[in-house]
């Protein structure tokens, strides 16, 4: 259901746009051009009445959604401004001409004006003005794909509407900056964002805001697949906008509800449906809704066996999009048109399109534009042959799945969570406000006893204090555990995620991969040659898995505080030698040359199998972040007390930011390594654990771009037995 967001991005966007006009009439058009005449029979040539009705003529054909009339108009009242001392009227022109040109598909001309009309209004101190640029430019660079700068704007236009207390237009901003990461598949900041938005419209009592509410409930049940409950909201919302005479919103929403025809088969219904929202968008003339619209057509022709149709509409929808730059309409016409053909068996057109889509869904970073583009590539090489290429397309279908997957158990989560504080939330206020209202009631009744009798009246305050002191007592200590409670269960599902994510990516797609590649060669779809060319590939894959699994049993029995500690004297000499035995194929297919220098004084006091572990992961990522050929160093230096081992890599390095989240006891995202190998941000939590239980320290150096130094220290051996025996 890719395409209801889209449409529903859209009709955002229309709505954050300000169109100013401080000065509009409510004539006719007729008898504006009327005055107008007169003005320039009277040789008013460049006067600034005739430039206010040049503006309000501009804005009435706006309103009439004549948008070239209208641009013709307010750029003729532009050149008098220009002559006349009236910047504040000057800038709203140069503002809505932005808003004429964004609607006409013209993007970058459109941020020029934007820009001319913001220089000016920061002059003026005008910052409602500089609010609406900021806003407008950000719509233009989320339509342009820009995703970062358009947030950029949005955030500035927020900070500037916060302090003008601006509720309606911070919403608006806000609810543009979660569509944006609604694209980007990013649902945990898309809801939490969307709940800033939803509080505040509820606040001011916002219709537009609960037709947004709407609209977003019925996105949430289409994505668990709940079509009569998505439909149920869509209609709510489709009823507000009809009042409203909301054209571009009824156009949007009817759009909305064609696509949940099309997924339940009901495509009568669906191809009515979205005829109706066709005819509004061409009223309107409303580029960017006719496209998704034959998209969307398209889709059902498709569906239906009306082939003929379908590539009609799916290539108008196409050449709308490339007219009006529109990058994220081009990304989905092309992933249809390239899923259409291969299913027409024409494999060159098909390739054509998925390979374009591709490079499109790299720069917009919209995963599940990627992940179905890929698997029409898959399945291009299958039918060609190319079994090799097929088997990388669909492993990195695969991984794009898997990532949407993970990101919506996080995204129920988050929801789940953001409920559950909430709930909890409103427990906590109806419990102080039932004790307030106890307490009045309290105090009303001593003040009745305290006519009778003085000394009841002294009794029962102090047994009263002595209960609410009690109470207090019991809601506090109550309040603590359950602190502590959500405490624990906060840090076991960031654990149960941790494995999950680790079991569902980590683990699940290079298994998956051998096992394709296991079916292809058992099948006869790859010979002896060909087995053998992927054989290393494969053999790395089966080592990561090893190294993945022994980490993760270690780290559980870790969490678990099963893992039990036992120092004795060993020497780093024999370990480090048997290491790089260990490592030998991996460093043999990187060209990757392990140099050690051990002193003589180098036997420490600690548990063999915990150094063991330490050194195999501190080695394992030098050579994962190794670029081929490179050398890496593991040298040893001796103090009074300890020995200090360090290992330098002469690879990728790290950022500073980076650096200071290592070793803080929170799990750390693994980078992927220079030949693609992927991790799993246990290893180093590993390493710090088991330095610290055998009296040790770790830290690191590193500059990006250049490599980096991880530095460990053991106890002596001989000074930890001199200790122990004094």
């Amino acid at each position: 259901m890719t395409n209801s967001i889209f449409v529903y991005f859209s009709l955002l966007l229309i709505a954050s746009f300000n169109f100013e006009s401080a000065y509009a009439q409510n004539s006719k058009t007729e008898d504006i051009q009327l005055a107008i005449s007169k003005l320039i029979d009277s040789g008013k040539t460049n006067d600034y009445e005739l430039a206010i009705q040049y503006k309000d003529l501009a804005f009435d054909y706006y309103q009439n959604n004549e948008y070239n009339d209208a641009l013709s108009n307010y750029l003729k009242a532009i050149a008098i401004l220009k002559n006349q001392d009236q910047p504040k009227m000057l800038s709203e022109c140069l503002h809505n001409v932005g808003n004429l040109r964004f609607f006409l598909g013209e993007y970058l001309s459109a941020i020029d004006y934007y820009s001319q009309a913001l220089e000016i209004r920061k002059v003026l101190n005008d910052e409602k003005g500089m609010a609406s640029g900021y806003n407008n430019i950000a719509n233009v660079y989320s339509r342009l794909g820009n995703y970062s700068q358009a947030i950029d704007y949005y955030n500035q236009s927020i900070e500037i509407k916060e302090q003008l207390n601006d509720q309606k237009g911070i919403t608006s901003s806000l609810k543009n900056i979660a569509t944006i990461y609604y694209f980007q598949s990013n649902y945990i900041n898309a809801l939490e964002t969307n709940l800033k938005a939803l509080k505040i419209s509820e606040a001011i009592q916002d219709s537009l805001g609960v037709a947004f509410v709407y609209n977003n409930m019925a996105l949430i049940y289409e994505k668990q697949e709940k079509y009569t409950e998505a439909l149920e909201f869509y209609h709510k919302s489709l009823s507000i906008k009809e009042a409203m005479n909301d054209l571009r919103g009824i156009a949007v929403t009817l759009h909305n509800i064609g696509k949940i025809y099309e997924v339940r088969s009901a495509f009568d219904s669906a191809l009515l449906v979205l005829e109706r929202s066709l005819d509004i968008s061409r009223k309107i003339e409303d580029k960017e809704g006719i496209s998704s619209t034959l998209n969307s057509l398209g889709m059902i022709y498709q569906s239906i066996g009306d082939y003929k149709n379908a590539e009609e509409n799916f290539l108008a929808s196409l050449k709308i999009d490339e007219e009006l730059n529109d990058k994220r309409g081009i990304l989905r016409s092309k992933n249809n048109l390239g899923q259409f053909y291969f299913n027409q068996g024409n494999l060159q057109l098909a390739r054509s399109m998925s390979e374009a889509a591709i490079i499109l869904g790299k720069e917009l970073g919209t995963k599940e534009d990627l992940k179905d583009s890929y698997f029409t590539l898959s399945k291009i090489d299958e039918k060609e042959g190319k079994f090799q290429s097929a088997l990388q397309n669909y492993q990195t279908f695969t991984a794009y799945r898997d990532s949407l997957d993970l990101l919506n158990l996080e995204n129920k989560t988050a929801q789940l969570q953001a409920e559950y504080e909430y709930d909890k939330q409103l427990a906590i206020i109806k419990a102080e406000q039932k004790a307030i209202d106890l307490e009045n009631e309290k105090e009303l009744q001593a003040q009745k006893f305290q006519r009778n009798i003085l000394l009841v009246y002294t009794m029962f305050i102090l047994f009263v204090a002595f209960i609410l002191y009690k109470n207090y007592q019991k809601q506090r200590r109550e309040k603590e555990r359950s602190e502590k409670r959500s405490l624990e269960l906060e840090k076991a599902n960031q654990i149960k995620a941790k494995i999950f994510s680790i079991i569902g990516h980590d683990l699940r797609s290079p298994i998956n991969s051998l096992h394709q590649l296991l079916e292809l060669y058992q099948n006869d779809l790859m010979d002896e040659d060909e087995f053998r060319e992927v054989l290393p590939q494969l053999y790395k894959n089966v080592g990561g898995i090893m190294l993945v699994l022994d980490n993760l049993l270690k780290w559980s029995l870790v969490e678990m505080k099963m893992m039990q500690t036992n120092p004795k004297k060993i020497s780093l000499t024999k370990s480090i030698n048997t290491l790089k035995d260990f490592f030998s194929t991996l460093t043999e297919q990187k060209g990757i040359v392990i140099k050690a220098e051990i002193g003589n004084d180098s036997e420490v006091l600690a548990d063999n199998d915990q150094v063991q572990v330490i050194l195999r992961n501190l080695i394992g990522n030098a050579i994962k972040y190794s670029v081929e050929g490179g050398e890496i160093l593991i040298k040893t230096t001796s103090t009074q007390e300890e020995v200090i081992i360090s290992v330098r890599d002469c690879g990728t390095g790290m950022k500073p930011e980076l650096v200071k989240k290592l070793f803080q006891n929170t799990l750390v995202e693994s980078k992927t390594g220079t030949t693609g190998e992927k991790g799993t941000g246990l290893g180093l939590s590993l390493c710090k654990y088991y330095t610290e239980v055998n009296g040790g320290s770790i830290w690191v150096e590193s500059e990006d771009g250049v490599g980096s130094t991880f530095y460990f220290s053991l106890p002596k051996a001989q000074v930890t037995e001199a200790i122990l025996e004094k």
